[in-house]
């Protein structure tokens, strides 16, 4: 059994959602897939295939483990723990779970979330007790706060139930309608810019220092509010770059970023940093018109480019 799952992009909204201000996320078709099969013997095997480790422990092991004493695999085993602690078997049978992944890892995307979601989806579907979107995001959130000590619902609702989400005080509501119709007939380009310097806690932690910040988490919010209502390519862009300037004042871009949304605007209808900043992607919204000197241009910058479109 094969469970693919999608990663996510922020369109607006990035930090200023810590403060109980909106952000709108939408999942995307960069995937990881989570292959699961049956073992004769009562082991559990898994196997980052990306990575080229592998890791194999006793099944009865695995309710008392501490994940994170296991780097590359706390999200994989925290996940598989927490699963089969939710669905309470005594599991009988083991498993060898194979996971490759098309996302770009630790720059915002989601990409230990999409793994997250997608191990609870196999192994709950693996015995039998297929659990709905509510207790899969919820299980996802928990193992993402075991995990990292604190966690946004952000990732792990936006992967579990796709389309696009509004955020807010750590609830969501999924758009549906006009908005929705508009974004599924965008093309989008993921850029990976450069590493990230700085974890995501530490980002959070230099933005709080800044004093207008929620001078700038509202315009942030006003470009929200006509973002959602605009169903022109050309408009949503700028409104894209607009936001990007804004997370600029909050000191969370770097030249390298700047460059790449510079080349997004000239050549598409508009771009922006995705995520916590410091590093990591760029989203630009893709004018097909352009896109041939869009690829020429950021190809010049040394940069990964994956072609995404929302997932439903």
């Amino acid at each position: 059994m094969v469970v693919e799952t999608p990663s996510k992009v922020i369109l607006f909204g990035e930090h200023a959602v810590v403060y109980g201000y909106r952000a709108i996320s939408m999942a995307i078709d960069l995937t990881s897939s989570i292959k699961i099969k049956k073992l004769d013997k009562n082991e559990v095997i898994l196997n980052l295939n990306d990575l080229n480790k592998s890791l194999k422990l006793n099944l009865n092991e695995i309710k008392n483990i501490n994940p994170n004493n296991f780097g590359d695999f706390k999200y994989c085993l925290c996940a598989i723990k927490n699963t089969i602690d939710y669905i309470n078997i005594e599991p009988k049978s083991g498993f060898e779970i194979n996971i490759t992944s098309k996302i770009p890892v630790s720059c915002g995307l989601g990409s230990s979330a999409s793994i997250t979601i997608g191990t609870i989806r196999a192994v709950s579907k693996f015995y039998n007790k297929e659990l709905k979107d509510d207790e899969i995001a919820k299980l996802g959130y928990m193992v993402e706060k075991e995990i990292q000590g604190k966690a946004s619902i952000t990732d792990t609702s936006t992967i579990t139930y796709r389309g696009i989400l509004e955020i807010k005080n750590n609830k969501f509501k999924k758009i549906k309608g006009e908005f929705k119709d508009f974004l599924k007939n965008c093309k989008f380009l993921i850029v990976y810019v450069e590493k990230r310097k700085k974890k995501t806690a530490e980002l959070v932690n230099e933005v709080a220092k800044i004093e207008n910040k929620d001078e700038i988490f509202k315009e942030i919010d006003n470009i929200i509010e006509n973002a959602i209502k605009t169903y022109n390519k050309d408009d949503f862009g700028k409104l894209m770059t607009k936001n990007h300037y804004l997370l600029k004042k909050l000191n969370i871009s770097t030249p390298k970023i700047d460059k790449v949304v510079e080349i997004g605007n000239k050549y598409g209808f508009g771009a922006k940093l995705t995520g916590a900043g410091g590093g990591g992607c760029v989203i630009i919204l893709v004018d097909e018109e352009k896109e041939k000197e869009l690829l020429k241009e950021l190809n010049k910058e040394n940069v990964k480019i994956f072609k995404c479109k929302m997932l439903n």
